[in-house]
Parts: structure tokens; C-alpha cells; sequence
């Protein structure tokens, strides 16, 4: 009998901890139109890994877990303004960002700097997150 509610007692644990996975995280990215950085070609890394190159209008949506990442941003060599975007393309970014269950829209905007700017990674709302998709321009990967 002792061994019969062990396994049933058991089996409804194992039943709880499924259902109380989270839920997957969508993370929605879009690089809108800059003429400064025209030869810019922007890799973007979460948690170290490369998940996609952002040209210009371009939008990236992928699935993470629930929890803290980091996305970052780099350009390689490319041609740019001296003294804005750095005679050797743009600099790194890096933002730790906490992602809870549901979607959530961000957008890549290039902040020049007199050393050289930075692509950053920027949390938006889903309407203007819409709204710079909406462009006729604007290419969907993922």
C-alpha cells in the first residue's frame, strides 16, 4: 500500500513540474534605415551566440527561454564618417536584458559618438515596434 501512494505521489509531482515549465519568450528585433551607416552590416549576438546579420530594415524574431540574456551588437570592418562611427566601423554593444514570458520588440539604433558610435539595442513598444516593420522596406527573417 506505502509503495502505491509513493508512486502515485510521484506521479502527480512529476505532472506539477510539467506544468509549471515556462512558457517561451519571443524576442523581435528591427534595424531601421540609417544613411550614416549605409556600410554597415550588424551582428547580433545572444548570450555570446550569433543569431543574425541586421542590414538596413531588416527584422529578426526568434524564441529564447524566460530569464536574463545578453544581446550584443558589432560591426566588422566597414566604411563609415571618421570621428563618428570610427574609421573602423562602429563599437561593441552589450545590455543585459531580464525577459519575462510573452513577446517582447526591440530595435537596433546607431548612437554616434566622437570615438566611435555604437548599435544599440533598444526595448520598444509593439506599436512602434509595428510601425518601423509597417515600411514597405522591410524584411522579415527568422
Amino acid at each position: 500500500m506505502l509503495r502505491l501512494i509513493t508512486l502515485i505521489t510521484s506521479l502527480l509531482l512529476s505532472i506539477t513540474a510539467v506544468a509549471e515549465e515556462p512558457a517561451d519568450v519571443t524576442v523581435n528585433f528591427i534595424r531601421p534605415f540609417d544613411a550614416m551607416t549605409v556600410s554597415h552590416n550588424v551582428k547580433l549576438k545572444i548570450d555570446r551566440k550569433q543569431v543574425a546579420k541586421l542590414f538596413h530594415n531588416e527584422a529578426f524574431s526568434m524564441k529564447l527561454s524566460p530569464g536574463k540574456h545578453v544581446f550584443q551588437t558589432s560591426v566588422g570592418l566597414s566604411l563609415g564618417v571618421p570621428n563618428v562611427t570610427g574609421f573602423n566601423g562602429a563599437r561593441k554593444f552589450k545590455k543585459k536584458f531580464t525577459l519575462e514570458q510573452g513577446e517582447h520588440f526591440f530595435k537596433v539604433d546607431f548612437k554616434p559618438a566622437i570615438m566611435g558610435g555604437k548599435h544599440e539595442i533598444i526595448s520598444v513598444t509593439q506599436d512602434e515596434y509595428d510601425a518601423l516593420v509597417g515600411t514597405e522596406s522591410a524584411n522579415e527573417s527568422s
